[in-house]
């Protein structure tokens, strides 16, 4: 019976945890694999050479969350490769190999003002859920409150609940729009989002990678929302500094 492409998506990690670089790869196309991980190189041989880099210690990684949307699989995972970090990690298949691959990942932290942790919350999408619809509603957001910086549209997106997974945030959108405030000192943004460059979604999960800086450094935006009658209810993400371009293994960029 044929793998589903998630299933073969967890394979990836299995081999990851294990060690074993050649399960690790199994699902994997032997020659247009494209590596977006700036620390690997490109290509199944960069796969093998970065899991002989890990620690010996098998440590193995746990699939929070494994949504699909077309021919892309967006997780989030969480486990310890170099510390324990949470990751989210995005992989676009065909025919039935991995052809692509980008990961984000931030350091675990303890559980925030409100209780929530970085991967706690609801794990399964919702059925019935109008995919395409949701992924609009959170581009719509995300260009309005984020690319333009008009923070008074949240209201408009956003519900009174406003779960927030991020550490050391607080739930609720008074909360939140303070927060959102003290990204901006003297009318210059110390966090600016400049472009969205993966909008993926299943049922009433969306995720969105974007490009942009913190403190003038290049960065990349990773958010992960589940919404509710067409609003958004809970967030989980982090932002992520960009390597030096002299420390990539790859010409691929890490989005």
């Amino acid at each position: 019976m044929a793998k589903s492409d998630i299933e073969s998506v967890l394979t990836v990690f299995r081999g990851i945890g294990d060690r074993d670089a050649e399960l690790a790869i199994k699902n994997m196309h032997p020659t247009k694999y494209k590596q977006h991980n700036p620390y690997a190189s490109d290509g199944v041989a960069g796969v093998r050479d970065w899991i002989a880099r890990l620690p010996r210690e098998k440590s193995p990684l746990t699939t929070v969350r494994a949504f699909q949307d077309g021919p892309y699989v967006f997780t989030q995972t969480e486990g310890d490769l170099f510390g324990q970090k949470m990751f989210f990690d995005v992989f676009k298949l065909a025919n039935g190999l991995i052809v692509e691959h980008w990961v984000f990942s931030t350091e675990a932290a303890p559980p925030n003002q409100s209780g929530h942790t970085q991967t706690d919350g609801p794990t399964r999408a919702q059925p019935g859920e109008d995919t395409e619809q949701n992924k609009s509603i959170v581009r719509e957001y995300y260009e309005a409150v984020h690319l333009s910086g008009d923070h008074g549209k949240v209201l408009q997106y956003s519900s009174d609940r406003c779960i927030r997974h991020e550490p050391g945030a607080k739930d609720g959108l008074d909360s939140f729009l303070r927060d959102l405030e003290a990204a901006t000192r003297n009318g210059r943004a110390s966090r600016s989002i400049d472009e969205i460059k993966i909008l993926l979604g299943q049922g009433d999960f969306v995720f969105v990678a974007a490009e942009g800086s913190v403190n003038g450094e290049p960065a990349a935006y990773i958010d992960l929302y589940r919404l509710e009658d067409r609003k958004i209810a809970e967030h989980w993400g982090f932002s992520e500094k960009v390597p030096p371009r002299t420390d990539w293994k790859n010409d691929n960029g890490m989005l």
